[in-house]
C-alpha cells in the first residue's frame, strides 16, 4: 500500500480514537498493525501538537481582558466598533468554552470566568452609553446574580464567592 494511504488510515484511526467511535483497544490494535508497531511515537507527535494548541488559546484568552481594556478605555473608536470588538472577544471566549466542557478539560474554568467577565465589561459599556449610574449598577448586580445562579446550577464554588463578593460590594457601594 501507497505511503499516503497509510497516513490517511491512520489519521482516520486516530480520528476515530479521538472521538471513541471505536473502542480505544481496537484503535491501537489498528495503528500498531498500519505503522508496524510505531504507532506510538505518531500518537505522542499528535498529543504535542494537541497540547501547543491549547497553550496558545490559553494565552489568546487570557489576553482577551486586557486588549478588552484598552479597546474601550483607551482608544477613540465610536462606540459600535468597541462593542463589535468586544462581541468578537466574547464570542472566542464563550467557544472555547463550549471547546473545553465539551472535551472535559480543566481550562474550561479560565475561559468561563474570561467569558463572564467580557459579558460584564460588555452590559457595563453599554450601561455607561446611557450616562445613567442607576442603570449601570442595576447592569452590575444582575450580572453578580447571574454568575451566582450559574455558580448554583453547576455547583461551583468559587463562582458562588465571587457572585456574594460581587453583591456585597455592588450593595455597599450604592448604600454608601
Amino acid at each position: 500500500m501507497s505511503k499516503e494511504r497509510i497516513a490517511v488510515i491512520i489519521s482516520e484511526i486516530q480520528y476515530w480514537k479521538e472521538h471513541k467511535l471505536l473502542p480505544e483497544e481496537y484503535c491501537n490494535f489498528l495503528l500498531a498493525l498500519y505503522t508496524n508497531g510505531e504507532g506510538i511515537g505518531e500518537n505522542e507527535k499528535y498529543k504535542n501538537r494537541s497540547s501547543v494548541r491549547t497553550f496558545l488559546q490559553v494565552v489568546l484568552m487570557v489576553l482577551l481582558l486586557p486588549f478588552s481594556f484598552l479597546v474601550i478605555y483607551f482608544t477613540k473608536f465610536p462606540s459600535v466598533l468597541q462593542l463589535s470588538i468586544l462581541i468578537l472577544f466574547l464570542s472566542y471566549s464563550f467557544w472555547c468554552f463550549l471547546y473545553y466542557k465539551k472535551k472535559n478539560i480543566r481550562i474550561m474554568h479560565l475561559s468561563l470566568v474570561i467569558t463572564l467577565m467580557l459579558i460584564l465589561l460588555s452590559t457595563v459599556f453599554i450601561g455607561n452609553l446611557t450616562r445613567n449610574a442607576a442603570i449601570v449598577n442595576t447592569i452590575i448586580f444582575l450580572n453578580f446574580l447571574f454568575w451566582m445562579g450559574l455558580s448554583w446550577k453547576n455547583k461551583w464554588n468559587y463562582l458562588m464567592i465571587t457572585a456574594i463578593i460581587g453583591i456585597m460590594f455592588t450593595i455597599i457601594y450604592n448604600v454608601l
